[in-house]
């Protein structure tokens, strides 16, 4: 696409670098009238670290290096807050062909309503702004929730509902739209021309839980946070945040850990248990098969020492035990 010819981009590039003062007093004021002061350019008003990124700044674009110009111009400008630096700005994006950010760069300025701004550099920024909507294409961006953040390419836009200011250049370009505690929405655009650039963006409410899958060996219990949710392998859904798991099973060593359910995600864990010592093992039995034959002891006293007792044994669990003691 061509520029109009009344529009001259060189014109414009030695004109922000030459930009440092407004014009004298009106000519034509009344006699009477306070006179206005010229303010000091840009050179004899910046001081200190704002005064070298500004020079840094004006070297650096007349070697063509406009990105680092831009760098040294944006650090000239939090240092000092001059919105003259603005109009810098904008003339090196122009130089990179970022268009769209050249136009926000050159509303700033305008916006900022400073008295440093002269009536002849406000035509010339409005003259800059028509000149680049032919290069840009006005983003339109809905959602089906409020108080979203609109990027373009990573780099932050604002809040929808935008503004007019808010637009993108030829080309293809990435949408992400964010809201917290909920998805980002994200969209590929390709801009063809500078007809509006529609979004419908559709967020939904982020849900603060995950899955896992625990492995262990067949008839192992598999507790969480104290509860038992079954044996072997396990597979549910839990609350995002920390979790106690432990796993267990007769005759292996029990394996506890902290994990971690993340939103949205599924994770695993496979657990191998270790048998137990040999020597718990065997005195389990021992204790076990100890009070098995204590029990069988008891039993046995109790049928030879009664009196009385009747030598055919009754019916019942013991019906085919036969003690004859004659």
């Amino acid at each position: 696409m061509r520029v109009p010819s009344t529009f001259r981009l060189r014109g414009l590039c030695a004109l922000a670098l030459s930009l440092t003062a407004a014009p004298p007093a009106f000519a034509d004021a009344p006699e009477e009238a306070p006179v206005r002061a010229e303010p000091r350019s840009l050179a004899e008003s910046l001081e200190g670290d704002a005064k070298r990124e500004y020079e840094l700044a004006r070297l650096l674009y007349d070697n063509g290096d406009y990105a680092g110009a831009l760098r040294r111009f944006e650090n000239a400008r939090q240092g000092a807050r001059d919105p003259r630096l603005l109009w810098n700005e904008a003339l090196c994006h122009k130089a990179l062909h970022h268009y769209a950010r050249a136009s926000r760069a050159m509303r700033a300025y305008l916006a900022s309503g400073s008295p440093l701004i002269s009536p002849a550099a406000a035509s010339s920024a409005q003259s800059f702004l028509l000149a680049a909507e032919r290069l840009t294409a006005h983003l339109v961006v809905s959602a089906n929730v409020g108080s979203v953040r609109v990027y373009v390419d990573g780099e932050d836009i604002g809040e929808s509902p935008l503004g007019s200011d808010a637009r993108v250049d030829l080309g293809t370009h990435q949408i992400v739209v964010t809201k917290p505690d909920f998805t980002d929405y994200e969209q590929t655009v390709s801009v063809e021309s500078s007809a509006d650039v529609r979004v419908a963006a559709v967020l939904r409410p982020v849900v603060h839980e995950g899955r896992i899958v625990v492995r262990a060996r067949d008839g192992a219990a598999v507790a969480i946070d104290g509860v038992v949710r079954g044996y072997g392998t396990w597979e549910g859904v839990l609350p995002s945040g920390a979790h106690a798991l432990r796993i267990s099973a007769p005759g292996f060593r029990a394996q506890a850990q902290s994990i971690v359910v993340a939103d949205a995600q599924t994770r695993g864990f496979d657990v191998t248990l270790s048998p137990a010592p040999r020597s718990a093992v065997t005195t389990w039995l021992w204790v076990a098969g100890g009070a098995a034959l204590a029990a069988g002891a008891a039993t046995a006293g109790y049928f030879i020492f009664r009196p009385g007792e009747p030598r055919k044994p009754t019916d019942g669990t013991i019906a085919t035990v036969r003690l004859d003691l004659r």
